[in-house]
C-alpha cells in the first residue's frame, strides 16, 4: 500500500539506514509517535497548553541531554569491562517501558550476536528467575 492510498501519512524523515541495527529509524519513530500523542492531547483537551510547550521544550533538549550522557563514556566502559565475557542478558522492563526492553535486546543482538532477551518485569518471578545462576548473580552485584 503507497502513501497515495492512506488517509494520513506521518513521515519520520529518519533518512537511510547507515547500520545494521536501525536506531535511527527507531528514535524517529518513538519522537514522532510522541508529537502525534501531543497534537491528539491537543485536540481532545488532555493536556494543558503549558504541559504541551514543557513536553516540546523537553523534547527539543533531548539532543543536548543525550550528549551529555554519552560524554560520560568513562562509565559506560567501566560498565561494559564487566559484562563483555557474557553471553546471556536480560532487559527488564514494567509496563509502557517494555517495548524499550524488547527493542534493546534485539539491538544487542543485532550488534554483537549475543543472546538476548525482553521481559516485562512483574512476571520474572514465573520462570526465568530460576535461570538466573551465581554469575549472573555476580555481575549484579557490580554494577
Amino acid at each position: 500500500m503507497t502513501t497515495r492510498v492512506a488517509d494520513a501519512v506521518l513521515y519520520t524523515r529518519a533518512g537511510p539506514e547507515i547500520g545494521v541495527a536501525s536506531t535511527k529509524a527507531f528514535t524517529t519513530q518513538l519522537a514522532s509517535l510522541y508529537l502525534l500523542a501531543l497534537h491528539l492531547a491537543k485536540l481532545h483537551k488532555t493536556m494543558s497548553d503549558a504541559d504541551i510547550r514543557k513536553a516540546l521544550t523537553d523534547l527539543t533538549e533531548l539532543p543536548q541531554r543525550m550528549k551529555k550522557i554519552l560524554n560520560g563514556a568513562k562509565h559506560f566502559e567501566d560498565i561494559a569491562k564487566g559484562l563483555f565475557r557474557h553471553h546471556d542478558f536480560l532487559f527488564l522492563a514494567r509496563g509502557i517501558h517494555f517495548s524499550i526492553a524488547l527493542e534493546g535486546a534485539l539491538k544487542l543482538k543485532e550488534l554483537s550476536y549475543i543472546h538476548a532477551e525482553g521481559y516485562p518485569a512483574g512476571e520474572m518471578k514465573h520462570g526465568p528467575n530460576a535461570l538466573i545462576d551465581e554469575t549472573a548473580r555476580g555481575v549484579f552485584g557490580r554494577l
